[in-house]
């Protein structure tokens, strides 16, 4: 599940945040889901919510931005947002498609607690 491998992704890139700039937790995370693949949003979020626990990243806000794929038809040059996975050109009928890459998972904004000093 590609999903799995992109919440396991997202809580070790926190938990590295955490350690690098010596927080006590996040407080939040602002994210992209998209790309190339089709990435279920609500999966996710319930496996990030899973992987998270007993981390400074367990209870975190998670503020997902969703961004479909992308892909330009070879013939007329119009980009647009497959809706299969067989997609043709809306403007041309043209099966000549190219996926326009992005990555799957974009970290946009992290909100870091830091320790109370005494």
């Amino acid at each position: 599940m590609h999903e799995s491998q992109l919440a396991r992704k997202l809580v070790a890139t926190l938990e590295a945040a955490v350690k690098e700039q010596g927080a006590s937790r996040i407080k939040s995370v602002k994210v992209r889901l998209g790309g190339v693949h089709w990435v279920d949003s609500e999966a996710f979020r319930e496996l990030f919510i899973l992987f998270s626990q007993g981390t400074a990243s367990e209870g975190t806000e998670l503020i997902i931005e969703e961004a479909p794929p992308r892909a330009k038809c070879s013939q007329c040059g119009s980009t647009f947002t497959p809706y299969d996975h067989d997609p043709v050109c809306p403007q041309c009928g043209s099966r000549e498609i190219e996926l326009v890459a992005e990555p799957d998972l974009q970290v946009l904004e992290i909100s870091l607690l830091m320790p109370t000093l005494h």
